[in-house]
Formats: structure tokens, C-alpha cells, sequence
């Protein structure tokens, strides 16, 4: 378990989001703050360039997707007839269920997993949170909190197995597929199942990304054919096309559980876009996953040739450079060994906000919510690179961002001017 207080700069972690705090991004509120700047510069972009001046490199597709002639299917209370029952048959399939499994949609991946906190968590308890990499996506912390239990966050076999080794542990939630792309390692994923059912412990599978890239890329087990008692997927990533929704595949008598809370807390979706995740469904086939794995790697290939894989790591889709890596690259470009004031996070939003403003890049860096990766991720639909000119003035474009934030890293007052704009307290 990871109780590292500071990152490698000194900085201190906020546990509740699991990445360091500085002085420009001090909380969840600056971060909204910045992404209310980011959508300024996108309106102010807008007014002159109109939506062809924008280039989406998050791989997220937060398309609408309802055939214009199913319209009526998003009516409120006639609408689901026409399409639900289909819904369920898909959803089963896509998380690799069985007929006797039970479907919600939700308005967010993150309310599904609050929504299963507070309906399965026994206040009190602990609760194991089993990742890659470094940290849990904030909801799922949240979750936790709200559910009035205590967060065990672990990333090997050895400390489930003691966690459940007492009476404290009521739930546990494991990441397929980090924020950040980080895999789970399937023996240890089963095997923590294998466990967790044998202490008669409910399991949830976060594959917000993993649902899809698991089985496809990777050659793990479905969802549903992990053991998992239930799992939840996001609707705009790794080759759905959107819209930003969230689907939970379960167990009847847990899936009813979240599906009351999730409805007590207005955290369900409502027709319009469950008959929107309904007609993603329909459509989705691996081949566009596939196609979005292979143009993924050649940007790495060409971000790894340009900065070195010491600063690039490949992700499942395409690649990232770890907002640690970027501070330290920054550093390397600078030449100087100052001390910068600015924290990593605050390195990559910087960063993300010259991309937005000068090109019109929209990535989670500028425009995440606050919790959100603070990696730069590199997932772009090739039809779009295509429209910008190309991976090479991609290339050109990332570069540019990174050496004008190490021209300016020095000062918090530009820093922040860049990040915050109007919105600096």
C-alpha cells in the first residue's frame, strides 16, 4: 500500500484525488477554475474559427449517436419500449454476461460507481481498492467516503489476502484499466476475486476503459467472465462513440441495489441518453478499437523518437508522457537545475492550456474535471490528425507546448495567468 505523502518533487499528494497540489491548482476548485478557462478559450476559438478548428486528442467520443429517425425513442416514458429490451441483449454481450444479469445506464461511469459505493459499502467497514499503478480514480474514493468507510488502496495479492483476512473488508472495487492506462495483471485480478468470493465479499470491476481493451487488446476475460459480481464501463472510451455515459452489467440482487440508490440520487440515465448508449451499442465493433490501438502506436513511435522512452511510456491506445516526466523534462530543457514553484500537475496543465489557446487541442489536461489524469495522453483519431495536418504537425504542436511552459515554469504569475486566466482568485 502506497504511503508516500509527497511525489518526488516534494510536493504534497492530495489522497483524495492522488496526484501532488501546488501552488497555482490548490483544490478541486482551481481545477474547475481552469476548466471554466478552457471553455472560454474553446467559445473564443469558436466565434473565429468555427468546429473545424479544434483536434481532439483524448480519446473520448462524446458523440450522440441516435439515428435521427429514432428520435422518438428518447421520449421519457414511451421511448425505452422500443429499444430497451434490445439494450439489455447488447449490454450482456459486450461485458460477456449471462441472461440472468441485470443492466443499468447511468448518466456517468463515476455515478455508477458512487451509486454501488453507497448501496454495498456497510458504513464503517473498509474497503479494499485494487489498482495499477499508483492511485484509484477519484470517484472511487469518494464513493468510499460517502459510504462512511475507509479506503485500503493496494496494488498486489499479498495485501488482499491480508485484508480479508479479518471481518472489516464489505466491498471491494478493482481497476481493469486505469485513468493513466495501466493494466491490471490477470492472475492477480482472478485471483483477488477467487478471494474475495471465497470471504463472501462483493466485487466490482471499474472498466470504465477495460471492458473493451481487456478482452480485445489484451486477451484477458470479459467482464462478466471474471467472477465479478458486477462491472461498469464508460460509454466514450476505447472505441464506443459515446455518449459520455455509463452501463453496469451485475448480479440481480446487487445490480438492484445500485439501481434504486443510483435512482434516489438522480445518478441514472434518463431515455434520451440510454437510447444514445443504446444505438452505440448497435454500432460499436472491435475493428474501431483496433484501429485507434494501431494509429496510436505510431505516435508513440514517433513522441518516443522525439523526447526518449526515459520521458514516453506506450498506453493501450496510444501513448503518454507522466506528469513527472514531464517536470523532469521541462527540467532537462530549461538547462538552469532551478527549483521550479510549480507543481507537476501544474506543469501538464499549463501545458494543455497553450495547446488549446494557439492550436485548438482539446486534451483532459486543459479540459479534464478535477480528479481527473494530469498525464498528457496522446489518443487521437487518426481522421483527425489527418485534418491538422498530419502526425508530423502533431508533433510540432505537442512540442511547441512543452517548450513554452519551460520558458515560463519559473513564474508562478504567468503560470498561473496561463492556466487560470480571469478565473485567478
Amino acid at each position: 500500500m502506497n504511503s508516500t505523502t509527497t511525489d518526488k518533487y516534494g510536493f504534497e499528494i492530495d489522497p483524495g484525488v492522488g496526484y501532488a497540489r501546488g501552488p497555482i491548482l490548490r483544490s478541486s476548485l482551481e481545477e474547475a477554475q481552469r476548466r471554466l478557462q478552457a471553455l472560454s478559450l474553446i467559445r473564443q476559438r469558436a466565434a473565429t474559427h468555427g468546429p473545424e478548428g479544434f483536434y481532439n486528442i483524448t480519446g473520448l467520443h462524446r458523440d450522440f449517436p441516435l439515428p435521427t429517425d429514432k428520435f422518438n425513442h428518447a421520449e421519457e416514458w414511451m421511448g425505452p419500449a422500443f429499444y430497451w429490451d434490445e439494450l439489455e441483449e447488447l449490454a450482456r454481450t459486450h461485458f460477456g454476461g449471462e441472461a440472468d444479469h441485470e443492466v443499468i445506464v447511468l448518466n456517468r461511469c463515476s455515478g455508477g460507481i458512487i451509486a454501488a459505493c453507497l448501496a454495498l459499502i456497510t458504513p464503517g467497514s473498509q474497503v479494499i481498492s485494487l489498482v495499477p499503478g499508483d492511485r484509484s480514480h477519484p470517484s472511487i474514493g469518494r464513493g468510499i467516503h460517502l459510504a462512511g468507510a475507509e479506503m485500503l488502496q493496494m496494488n498486489s495479492l499479498e495485501e488482499v489476502s491480508r485484508a480479508l483476512g479479518g471481518d472489516t473488508v464489505s466491498f471491494m472495487v478493482i481497476t481493469g484499466v486505469s485513468s493513466e492506462l495501466l493494466v491490471m495483471d490477470q492472475n492477480i485480478m482472478l485471483d483477488a476475486i477467487r478471494l474475495a468470493e471465497k470471504a463472501k465479499i462483493p466485487v466490482m470491476l471499474d472498466d470504465a476503459y477495460g471492458t473493451r481493451l481487456r478482452p480485445i487488446i489484451y486477451d484477458q476475460p470479459m467482464s462478466m467472465k471474471t467472477g465479478a459480481n458486477l462491472a461498469v464501463t464508460a460509454c466514450d472510451k476505447a472505441g464506443m462513440s459515446g455518449p459520455r455515459a455509463g452501463l453496469m452489467v451485475g448480479e440481480k440482487r446487487y445490480v438492484e441495489l445500485v439501481n434504486t440508490k443510483a435512482a434516489e440520487l438522480g445518478l441514472e440515465a434518463r431515455s434520451p441518453l440510454a437510447a444514445a448508449v443504446w444505438a452505440s451499442l448497435k454500432t460499436f465493433t472491435p475493428k474501431a478499437l483496433e484501429a485507434e490501438v494501431s494509429f496510436g502506436t505510431s505516435v508513440y513511435e514517433r513522441l518516443a523518437r522525439k523526447y526518449g522512452t526515459e520521458y514516453v511510456i506506450k498506453s493501450g491506445i496510444g501513448a503518454s508522457l507522466p506528469a513527472e516526466n514531464v517536470y523532469g523534462l521541462v527540467h532537462h530543457i530549461r538547462e538552469d537545475n532551478a527549483v521550479l514553484p510549480v507543481c507537476p500537475a501544474e506543469i501538464t496543465a499549463a501545458v494543455g492550456m497553450f495547446w488549446l489557446k494557439k492550436y485548438g487541442i482539446m486534451s483532459i489536461s486543459a479540459l479534464g474535471q478535477p480528479g481527473a489524469s494530469i498525464w498528457l495522453r496522446f489518443k487521437p483519431d487518426p481522421k483527425v490528425i489527418a485534418r491538422m495536418g498530419g502526425l508530423e504537425a502533431l508533433i510540432n504542436a505537442i512540442d511547441d507546448g512543452i517548450l513554452h511552459v519551460a520558458g515560463i515554469a519559473h513564474s508562478i504569475p504567468k503560470m498561473k495567468s496561463l492556466i487560470l486566466g480571469p478565473y485567478t482568485l
